[in-house]
């Protein structure tokens, strides 16, 4: 099997993340129905126990278990039910030794020596149950803080946030969470072929499908793509103009380029816009050579094939990471990979 340190995409994504900064984005505050898909900025704790209080886990009879506790066939146990603790009522009034009160899945059980009896473990005659077997303290029943305490760690920072997370953040009365910026993308296609899909077509040209398609990829990474159109092939143009791209975000995609009149155009464009500048310059893989990777200062500079499936294709495997480092994404999500 090869390893890491035998695998060219691995070798080029380490050398590449070397030269991008960690966690630069910075922070917002979101509300819980903005959060799915983005980083969090800071650790989360829990605001309260859960559960928030004893509950029973099934149908039964809540009883003092000391009482029960030597029940058996042949000596067996009987109680007055009082009443009972519908889901939703948060006292048990009349509840004590030689009672018990009717509870469901859900229902609230008082701090204490109690314990829930299965409702088919029981004889009921009228307004009496009859107990044939032992109960220990706290059996059936969901204790308060079983699964975790105030105070505890919910998430680390660096997560990405999932729809299973908000699911126990709004549990836990978490409503707004703190998440890094979404850091701007500036994406540019390149070619003197390449022309807007708004133009009519014409034999020799190709629309441009790859601002659209990466754009999607940028924001479902954690980004804010920001389209700087097509450029043609001219080397001062397009220096011009990243430089400009580069004063506005915080990263740059480029797709489309590459040698061009016997010029390294896209490793000298990169070099161009300060260093580090390039430093990967093709990718030994199927369709690597245009793929350069580089920074220019702390803002990295991904420049993929102009096909859109291995634009997409590198984008995916250089720029996500990228993108994920300026974040401070440190955790990856379940089914990430």
């Amino acid at each position: 099997m090869m390893s890491q340190k035998d695998d060219p995409v691995q070798a080029a994504l380490e050398s590449f993340l070397a030269v991008v900064p960690q966690g630069v984005s910075g922070a917002e505050k979101v509300p819980l129905s903005s959060a799915r898909g983005r980083i969090l900025a800071a650790d989360v704790t829990a605001g309260v126990d859960d559960p928030p209080y004893s509950r029973s886990i099934m149908e039964g009879y809540v009883l003092v278990a000391s009482e029960a506790a030597a029940a058996s066939a042949e000596r067996p146990v009987t109680l007055q039910v009082v009443g009972e603790i519908p889901v939703g009522a948060g006292e048990a009034k009349g509840l004590g030794p030689g009672t018990a009160m009717r509870v469901t899945t859900g229902s609230f059980i008082p701090a204490g020596d109690f314990a829930v009896v299965k409702q088919w473990d029981v004889t009921q005659e009228g307004d009496r149950i009859r107990l044939t077997r032992p109960l220990a303290q706290n059996e059936n029943i969901e204790t308060q803080g079983c699964d975790r305490k105030k105070g505890s760690l919910l998430f680390a920072k660096g997560r990405r946030i999932t729809p299973a997370d908000i699911f126990l953040l709004a549990g836990q009365g978490i409503l707004e969470v703190s998440v890094a910026k979404r850091p701007r993308v500036a994406i540019f296609s390149s070619g003197n072929e390449v022309i807007p899909p708004t133009e009519p077509f014409r034999v020799g040209a190709i629309w441009d499908c790859n601002s659209f398609g990466l754009s999607a990829l940028v924001e479902e990474a954690g980004g804010a793509p920001l389209f700087k159109g097509i450029i043609q092939d001219d080397f001062d143009l397009f220096a011009k103009r990243l430089k400009e791209a580069l004063a506005e975000a915080e990263m740059v995609v480029i797709s489309g380029g590459t040698a061009i009149g016997g010029r390294d155009f896209t490793v000298d464009l990169v070099n161009a816009a300060g260093a580090p500048g390039a430093v990967v310059k093709g990718v030994p893989m199927r369709s690597g050579k245009p793929l350069v990777l580089g920074a220019a200062g702390s803002k990295p500079i991904v420049c993929v094939a102009g096909h859109p499936p291995e634009a997409a294709r590198g984008f995916n495997l250089f720029g996500r990471p990228a993108l994920g480092r300026l974040l401070g994404e440190t955790v990856e999500a379940p089914g990430q990979k």
